[in-house]
């Protein structure tokens, strides 16, 4: 008798036993069923009748792919339904194929990869032309994976990875989605750095997984496809009426690099010299054809920009061609897809009629930012999302050297201190930082990194490099890091070896990556302490952590115990002395010695370093004394630097706020933009402080005294002046409607209501485009409701972004709470205001007092309408929070802050941004207490001096 036959007779004899046993099994699997609830819930079986998880081993549920498997090449078809209704939920990709040429480097017994949001509908794999069978298939959704099991284990080797499977066009603006036009019609796109490749096409969606790309398109036969390289072949479908367009093989690249568009653009080429580095090459910039005449100033910048790059590394731009495109819809301001930059239309279009110079320089700054990751970032590449501020500080940077080289009238470095390195020294002296290399794992870590410590402390960190280095060995060092690590992934120590044999000529005895891991591997920064020496004339400079709450109690937790290598330069009344000093880490102090008639003493040159400086109160006030008698050694970057560093310092309590008021005065003889940037947002922090106490009107009637010696050199009517001298006029003319300089409040009013009145007539008044932001706004603060009801009529009517973007900060600006509701209300429309715009319309009414608890209330009411339309990986939803709440200066506001986050405690990308905004309130509860009264004695005693 065979074995099966005894065990049917068996069976047939103990059938209650049997069904014991089963009922017994039943009750185990759901026992363990329950107890792994956890993951069970993210876990979808494409099997049918297979509902076991526990080939998932728990080592395996890592949001890091294993390194065994290792992808070759895409070959990638898309097909886009165009046809349906834009935003009704059923506009889905129809079935569509990847192919993945894999490399398996070990035995295994299945594959996993990236998958979000698709709809998988079936998978092959073949090694050479034989197919391995595929037993099952899962997808891990918290994980975002989707894993692959056989019924026998794999061999080392080469396999192609068959997948077909279906997604959804209109779930978000990012990974491959739909995007309406101007007249109402659809277009396709793909955004996908840092992780929404997945919710495109299943992949290997990591940066050091890079690969070749073969990408075919299906498009309608009016419209146009654009990917990273170039068209090679098209043929039509008949059946579907579709054009299919082939492009060339990519070059290597990381997954969140790739890019498809789909849509019935027109465009302009210009030709980008190589000069000796690489042949020519053509730039196009696309736009929607009634937008066309506004790329101009893109593609001339991109232009531009991109022969100094390719000059600049010694490295010819690696791809035949290069696009940029502007897309209706986006949710960031652009991403760098390699060969095929998409940008927000208001981060591209430029209109002579409407676009002011602060428009210019903005957009200027994004086509130069991404047209540098075209080799830092894309040719090569950080390893892993902790090494990002290689990207992202590397081009922030990059930015301003290449402007100040194409356009040096603009004085790009100066900006950098006011637009770059001022805000991030605030947010980087909070225990709420981290430091610029950080270990990340989850997509919402990945996300919440591209910050501003990634952008502007990077950037502000490769200046002071660039500082200590010097320019030239700086620029060899980086060119050869380029040559060495092409179409590769780097971690930090990559790019300080390159540098190194340069640094080394000129200080043998140092260690780079020691001096550059005290400030990358740690956050915060130190201030210097100047202090007079032992013998005369000489200083002593010591240093120490600088936080803003200056009683804040930290662990100390690194391993430098929060000193830092720091290179010091400085000046006298003979001008910059040209040897750099170096105060390591482990030194007490270090010693400076000035020559005979040098008088005062002033560190930090054009604040190159990343740190602050303290000095003792005569110290401060012979300065004071230089900046009052306009010393010429003192720059204007200096100047800006005493004032931010004076203003910070009183915050923290090293210095009394009396001294840094004091300071302000020497602003009667100031006439440069950048110290009156930063005197500005000194002033808009003191406002908002004392916004709601007796000393306001004090401060008011100072700072009107203070701006009236350079207000009165302004001219209202000039127009088409140079870029410099209109962001001057510009933030003179709007700090003095702030102040409520009576002359000024006076014109906007007129201006604002004549404007109103006769827009769309033959008498429309015509008012110059640096000044828009400023009349539109401030005129809209008194307004009534009729005034806004028609402000509104003619956002809804204007099809220029830069003009749309100066009337939607204006119609945040009444005073009138009910005028705000009723846009808070219409914003949800995205008729009225598209998504990508919605965060930032909430943020503007909360800026304004009259909003802010409006938007705090509705926030929390909508917040779960909020996520689901948004997210939790949204980075901008998070750090939203800390923009509503920066106002809020009590007990009360904190307390409702604690509950909020305990009612909806899954941050998300937004976990860190929590912290930041509960740790600025109680800065702003300590302001209160420590140094409300002092400075409203020292404006009520100096308000009419």
């Amino acid at each position: 008798m065979s074995r099966n036959q005894r065990l049917k007779e068996w069976a047939n004899e103990n059938k209650t036993l049997l069904c014991f046993i089963v009922a017994s099994l039943c009750l185990f699997v759901s026992i363990v069923a329950l107890a792994s609830n956890q993951w069970s819930a993210y876990i979808t079986d494409k099997i049918t009748n297979v509902s076991e998880i526990n080939d998932v081993k728990v080592e395996e549920l890592n949001y890091r792919l294993p390194r065994s498997v290792v992808p070759q090449n895409y070959d990638l078809t898309l097909i886009p339904d165009m046809e349906n209704k834009t935003f009704n939920g059923s506009l889905l990709i129809t079935i569509r194929s990847v192919k993945i040429e894999v490399n398996v480097k070990q035995e295994k017994n299945h594959i996993s990869l990236h998958s979000n949001f698709l709809n998988i509908a079936d998978i092959k794999v073949f090694k050479d032309a034989s197919e391995v069978v595929v037993s099952k298939y899962l997808e891990v959704k918290q994980l975002e994976q989707l894993f692959i099991y056989f019924e026998t284990a794999l061999s080392s080797g080469n396999y192609n990875i068959h997948i077909d499977y279906t997604g959804d066009l209109t779930r978000n603006i990012v990974g491959f989605y739909a995007s309406r036009l101007f007249d109402g019609r659809t277009m396709v796109a793909s955004k996908f750095q840092p992780t929404y490749a997945r919710q495109a096409y299943p992949c290997f969606d990591e940066p050091d997984f890079k690969a070749t790309y073969d990408i075919k398109l299906w498009k309608p036969p009016s419209y146009i496809a654009l990917s990273n390289m170039n068209e090679i072949d098209r043929s039509r479908d008949d059946e579907s009426n579709m054009d299919i367009v082939t492009f060339a093989t990519s070059v290597p690249m990381s997954t969140y690099l790739a890019c498809f568009v789909i849509c019935d653009f027109d465009s302009k080429a210009i030709e980008i010299d190589s000069g000796n580095y690489g042949p020519k090459f053509t730039l196009r910039s696309f736009a929607q054809r009634h937008e066309l005449h506004k790329i101009d100033f893109a593609q001339d910048i991109g232009k531009r920009a991109t022969e100094f790059y390719i000059k600049y590394y010694e490295v010819p731009f690696p791809l035949p061609k290069l696009d940029m495109i502007a897309i209706p819809d986006y949710v960031s301001g652009a991403t760098e897809h390699w060969g095929l930059i998409t940008y927000r239309e208001t981060s591209f279009l430029i209109d002579d009629e409407h676009s002011s110079a602060a428009n210019k320089i903005s957009v200027a700054n994004t086509i130069a930012h991404e047209l540098a990751h075209m080799w830092f970032g894309n040719l090569v590449t950080m390893k892993w999302w902790d090494e990002v501020w290689l990207n992202e500080g590397f081009a922030s940077y990059m930015q301003v050297k290449a402007l100040d080289n194409i356009e040096p009238s603009w004085k790009m470095l100066d900006h950098f201190l006011v637009k770059t390195l001022h805000p991030v020294l605030v947010s980087d002296a909070k225990l709420s930082s981290h430091p610029i290399v950080q270990n990340v794992a989850t997509p919402d870590q990945i996300t919440a990194i591209f910050d501003s410590i990634s952008y502007n402390k990077g950037a502000s960190i490769l200046r002071m490099l660039e500082g200590f280095t010097g320019a030239e060995n700086f620029r060899r060092g980086v060119s050869d890091y380029l040559k060495k690590y092409e179409y590769g992934n780097t971690v930090t120590q990559d790019l300080l070896s390159c540098l190194e044999p340069y640094f080394k000529a000129d200080y043998p005895d140092l260690n780079i990556s020691h001096i550059m891991d005290t400030w990358t591997r740690q956050m915060g920064y130190p201030v210097l302490t100047v202090k007079p020496g032992d013998e005369p004339n000489s200083y002593f400079v010591l240093q120490s952590r600088f936080l803003y709450d200056s009683d804040a109690v930290y662990a100390n937790d690194s391993k430098y115990n929060y000193r830092w290598f720091v290179p010091i330069t400085y000046k006298t009344a003979s001008g910059p002395h040209e040897r750099l000093l170096w105060l390591s880490d482990t030194d007490e102090n270090i010693k400076i010695k000035l020559k005979n008639g040098e008088n005062w003493l002033k560190i930090n040159n054009n604040q190159v370093g990343y740190y602050r400086v303290n000095y003792t109160l005569p110290m401060w006030q012979t300065i004071i004394e230089q900046l009052k008698s306009k010393s010429s050694q003192l720059t204007p970057a200096d100047r800006s630097q005493l004032l931010d560093d004076i203003f910070a310092l009183a915050e923290a309590r090293l210095v009394p706020y009396s001294l840094a008021l004091s300071l302000t005065s020497y602003l009667l003889v100031e006439n440069d933009l950048i110290p009156w940037e930063t005197a500005a947002s000194i002033y808009s922090k003191l406002r908002v402080n004392l916004l709601n106490s007796l000393a306001y009107d004090n401060l008011q009637k100072y700072f009107q005294r203070l701006i009236r010696p350079i207000y009165v050199k302004q001219n209202w009517e000039a127009q088409n002046l140079p870029i410099m001298e209109s962001l001057l006029r510009t933030k003179i003319l709007g700090f003095a409607v702030q102040c409520q300089l009576p002359d000024a409040e006076e014109k906007v009013k007129n201006l604002f209501l004549n404007w109103l009145k006769k827009k769309d007539t033959s008498e429309e008044v015509k008012i110059d485009q640096d000044l828009r932001d400023i009349v539109y706004f401030h005129g809209m603060q008194s307004g009534t409701l009729s005034d806004w009801d028609r402000l509104f009529q003619i956002y809804l009517k204007e099809d220029d972004v830069q003009e749309k973007l100066k009337l939607r900060k204006a119609l945040a600006a009444p005073r009138d709470t009910t005028i705000l509701r009723k846009y808070l209300l219409l914003a949800w429309d995205e008729t009225n205001i598209r998504s990508q715009d919605y965060l930032n319309v909430l943020m503007q009414i909360s800026f304004n007092p009259s909003g802010t608890a409006l938007i705090w209330d509705d926030v929390r009411a909508r917040w779960p309408q909020l996520v689901d339309k948004f997210t939790l990986n949204s980075r901008y939803l998070g750090n939203m929070i800390p923009s509503i709440t920066s106002t809020f200066n009590s007990d009360l506001k904190y307390k409702e802050m604690e509950a909020f986050f305990a009612q909806y405690p899954d941050a998300g990308a937004g976990e860190s941004a929590r912290q930041r905004a509960l740790e600025n309130v109680r800065n702003n509860i300590r302001w209160n207490t420590y140094n409300l009264p002092g400075v409203s004695s020292w404006l009520q005693a100096n308000h009419r001096a």
